[in-house]
C-alpha cells in the first residue's frame, strides 16, 4: 500500500490537462476567421512552391505534355473566337437591310395611314354638308343632341382639375414599390363623377372626350380612357357653370385629393378656365340596333281586331267568360 508521500509523488505523474486546468488557467484554439486571416494561403501551395524551389517539380515529358495541351486549347479558344468574329461581321450587312426594309415599311405604312385619314376627313366634310341640305332646319337640333352626347365639340367656360403622381417611394426590408401617390382609375372616376354632380355639360380628360359609353379603367401601371391611353399628369377639363371650380374643391371629390396630396405628396390643383374648348368624342360603332318601339298596325285593321280577322268579327279575348262558345253559327 501507499503511504501519503507515495500519493503525493504519485500525483506528480498525472496525465497533463489539455485544458491547462491543472496550471490554473484555460487556453483556447484559434477560431476559423483568425486562422484565415493568419494563413489566408492554403498549404498545398506552398507546398508545391517549395518542392518547385527543391527542382522537383515537373520535368521532361510530362512538362512538354503540358505545356503542347495548354497551346492547343488557346489555339482552339482563339480560333472559335475569329469565326465567331467572322460570321458575326458577315451577318451585319444583312441585318442593316433588314432594319432598313423594316423603317421603309414603316414609313410606306405611316403615308398610307395618312392618306387614309385625309380621306375620311374628306368623306366626314361631304356627309355634314349632304345632312344639312337634306334636314334643312332640323340641323340645329340635330347640333345640339351631338353636343350634348360629346359626338360635337364644345366650346365654354368651367374647371380644370390637375393631377400628378407623387414620389414613388421603395421598401428597404421587402424591395416592394409602394404606389400610394400614384394617381389610380379610381380616381379619375372620382373626379370625373363629382364634376358631373356638380353641373359639367361636356368632360375631357387629357384631351379624351367622356360621353355616356365611356369607361376609365387600369390597365398594370397606364390608365386608359376608352382604351386610349393617358399619362400624367392628368386634366380633367369640364365646362359648366361659373362656380364649377369653387363647387369641386368644396365638395367631398375636392377634400379627397387634399388628404392625397397632403398624405402621399400627390400634385392636386383647381383652376377656373374660361373659352376652352373640347373636341368631339369618337364616333362608336354600332354593333347591334333595335327598334326603340313597336311597329304599328296595319291601316287597314280597325281598332279592336287583331290583325288577319274579319272587320266585325269576334276574337277569342272577345268572348264573355262562363258563355258557351258558338258551335257552326247556331
Amino acid at each position: 500500500m501507499l503511504s501519503l508521500g507515495d500519493s503525493a509523488g504519485a500525483g506528480a505523474e498525472r496525465p497533463p490537462d489539455p485544458d491547462g486546468s491543472a496550471a490554473g488557467k484555460r487556453t483556447y484554439g484559434p477560431d476559423f476567421l483568425t486562422q484565415l486571416f493568419q494563413h489566408p494561403l492554403d498549404p498545398g501551395y506552398a507546398d508545391a512552391a517549395a518542392r518547385r524551389a527543391a527542382g522537383n517539380g515537373r520535368t521532361g515529358a510530362r512538362k512538354h505534355t503540358v505545356r503542347g495541351i495548354a497551346a492547343v486549347t488557346l489555339g482552339a479558344i482563339g480560333f472559335l473566337l475569329v469565326v465567331a468574329y467572322q460570321q458575326t461581321v458577315a451577318e451585319e450587312p444583312s441585318r442593316t437591310k433588314a432594319r432598313e426594309t423594316l423603317i421603309a415599311q414603316v414609313e410606306k405604312r405611316r403615308d398610307q395611314t395618312q392618306q387614309l385619314q385625309d380621306r375620311a376627313d374628306t368623306l366626314a366634310d361631304e356627309v355634314a354638308a349632304l345632312r344639312e341640305r337634306e334636314l334643312g332646319g332640323a340641323v340645329t337640333g340635330l347640333r345640339d343632341l351631338e353636343a350634348a352626347t360629346g359626338l360635337a365639340a364644345v366650346e365654354g367656360s368651367g374647371a380644370k382639375i390637375t393631377l400628378a403622381d407623387g414620389p414613388t417611394s421603395v421598401d428597404a426590408v421587402t424591395g416592394e414599390r409602394r404606389t400610394e401617390g400614384q394617381v389610380k382609375d379610381t380616381d379619375l372616376q372620382l373626379a370625373a363623377n363629382a364634376l358631373w354632380s356638380a353641373g359639367a355639360e361636356a368632360i375631357a380628360v387629357n384631351g379624351q372626350r367622356l360621353t355616356a359609353t365611356s369607361t376609365i379603367r387600369q390597365a398594370g401601371e397606364a390608365i386608359l380612357v376608352d382604351l386610349r391611353p393617358v399619362t400624367t399628369p392628368y386634366e380633367v377639363v369640364a365646362i359648366g357653370p361659373d362656380s364649377l371650380a369653387g363647387d369641386f374643391q368644396d365638395g367631398y371629390a375636392g377634400k379627397f385629393f387634399k388628404v392625397l396630396a397632403s398624405r402621399y405628396g400627390m400634385s392636386y390643383d383647381v383652376a377656373k378656365v374660361k373659352s376652352v374648348t373640347l373636341e368631339a368624342a369618337t364616333e362608336p360603332k354600332l354593333r347591334v340596333a333595335e327598334p326603340s318601339v313597336e311597329p304599328s298596325l296595319d291601316s287597314s285593321t280597325e281598332p279592336g281586331t287583331e290583325p288577319g280577322t274579319e272587320p266585325g268579327t269576334e276574337t277569342p279575348s272577345d268572348v264573355p267568360s262562363g258563355s258557351p262558345p258558338s258551335e257552326g253559327g247556331k
